[in-house]
């Protein structure tokens, strides 16, 4: 049984190695091809330009098989670049930088738990207020303003911080007062999800693949792109087999160029944009750690009526502790 069981380990240790080598070596061959695709576009680009002078470049002719044409390839290059992103994300899973952010932040998870989280919730409202305040400070130095004349002038009305320092200036110090607070709560630092627009906890990998902006800036990009292609197309191919040619190999290194940015943005996901979410709650919940350890918390009290609450509860006993 024991030789049963290192036997299937050992099969899912070099399955495991397996993928990791493989994802490596995707991850290559895609930023190789991503980069040389682009420099084969440009050295493309004055071909075409010569195509443009000797022939006379006219709007696309809605036929039957340009509007055939024209939908196939969007299609290849929305479905190849979705895909690609998807592998890509599958692929930055494996990569170290995400495996390690995962790694800490499961351990000071675990470290949480050993203590406790009946002051987190006072400690994401510490944190809240403590990033508002410096956010505002940074702005307001900007500004070349010092916090005593900004807390003199916050309570203006626009029309008078126009005419005391210009349009310009007023409009800047009206975006400072009008800052709002960071999203941050237990929620977001002990689970996965939660997004944050300023400071905190940035947004997850899975945000950043499934944002909708993207989705629609893809589809369009892959539209217009895909308008470019047939216009050369029909630009260049009467009765020119040469042209053909060029046609097609342009529209090939656009569309395994499109299926190199997917997985390039797949991948991004999660070494880079999915590390900075994860590094961004270890942190804060490493700060918690000594936030509570170092009792911190008790040097807050006055300032919020939530620890005060805890901290009183702390000292009473419970009604099973009395005799």
């Amino acid at each position: 049984m024991i030789e049963e069981l290192e036997k299937i380990q050992e099969a899912e240790d070099r399955f495991t190695s397996f993928q990791k080598d493989y994802n490596a070596n995707s991850k290559n061959v895609t930023h190789i091809l991503g980069r040389n695709i682009k420099l084969f576009v440009c050295i493309l680009l004055p071909f075409i330009m010569i195509g443009f002078v000797w022939t006379e470049f006219g709007g696309i002719v809605l036929q039957t098989h340009t509007i055939i044409d024209v939908i196939l390839t969007v299609a290849l290059f929305t479905v190849g670049e979705v895909l690609m992103t998807s592998i890509g994300a599958d692929g930055g899973k494996y990569d170290n930088e995400y495996i390690v952010a995962r790694t800490e932040l499961d351990k000071v998870i675990r470290e949480v738990g050993t203590i406790g989280t009946l002051f987190l919730g006072a400690y994401c409202d510490w944190q809240i207020d403590l990033e508002l305040i410096q956010a505002t400070r940074f702005r307001v130095r900007k500004l070349k303003m010092t916090p005593k004349t900004f807390d003199a002038i916050k309570d203006l009305p626009y029309n008078e911080l126009v005419e005391k320092y210009g349009t310009k200036k007023a409009k800047k110090i009206q975006e400072i007062i009008d800052l709002e607070p960071i999203e941050l709560n237990e929620s977001i630092l002990l689970f996965d999800g939660g997004r944050c627009l300023r400071g905190g906890v940035p947004e997850s990998g899975d945000e950043h693949i499934n944002d909708e902006k993207h989705r629609r800036k893809t589809i369009l990009t892959c539209f217009f792109t895909g308008l470019l292609a047939i216009n050369i197309f029909i630009t260049f191919t009467t009765d020119i087999s040469i042209a053909r040619v060029i046609y097609t190999v342009f529209k090939l290194t656009l569309l395994l160029f499109r299926m190199a940015k997917g997985y390039e943005r797949g991948s991004r996901a999660y070494n880079t944009i999915e590390v900075k979410h994860l590094n961004a709650r270890a942190s804060y919940l490493r700060e918690y750690v000594h936030f509570v350890n170092n009792k911190t918390y008790v040097k807050l009290a006055d300032k919020y009526e939530e620890i005060r609450d805890l901290m009183s509860e702390e000292t009473v006993p419970s009604e099973e502790g009395k005799v």
